[in-house]
């Protein structure tokens, strides 16, 4: 049973070069359509959804992704779901913050930035510390 408080992030991946921000969210390519439907079907369900988008995602930066991620609620009612590289943001996140949320979904994880990417170097790079 879904809780009236509940509510939903949706954090998208990361494409390996730069795309037109002004393109619909049904066209870019990281914006799978998989994220529009899970919108979809939660908002029938009583669940309000995010799908933010993040900035520069083709050079994500972990202070830039936290900035436009933290204008939204969370709350120990939250389900966050990552994918790709969205996932290693939350994690971090998650770690960083000590936040407790009611679900975390990973789909399709990516924590390893290509050789010689130094930009993604920096946006995976973390310790997680368990507690």
């Amino acid at each position: 049973m879904i809780n009236l408080k509940t509510n939903c992030i949706i954090i998208h991946g990361c494409p390996s070069k730069e795309v037109d921000e002004q393109t619909t969210p049904q066209t870019r390519t990281y914006a799978k359509h998989w994220m529009q439907w899970t919108k979809r079907e939660l908002s029938v369900r009583g669940v309000e959804t995010e799908i933010p988008l993040m900035p520069r995602p083709w050079e994500p930066e972990y202070e830039m992704f936290r900035e436009e991620f933290e204008r939204y609620l969370v709350t120990k009612d939250t389900v966050l779901v990552g994918h790709s590289c969205g996932c290693s943001f939350l994690v971090r996140w998650l770690g960083e913050t000590k936040r407790r949320i009611a679900k975390l979904v990973l789909v399709a994880p990516w924590n390893v930035a290509p050789e010689n990417d130094t930009v993604r170097s920096a946006f995976y790079g973390y310790r997680l510390t368990l507690q």
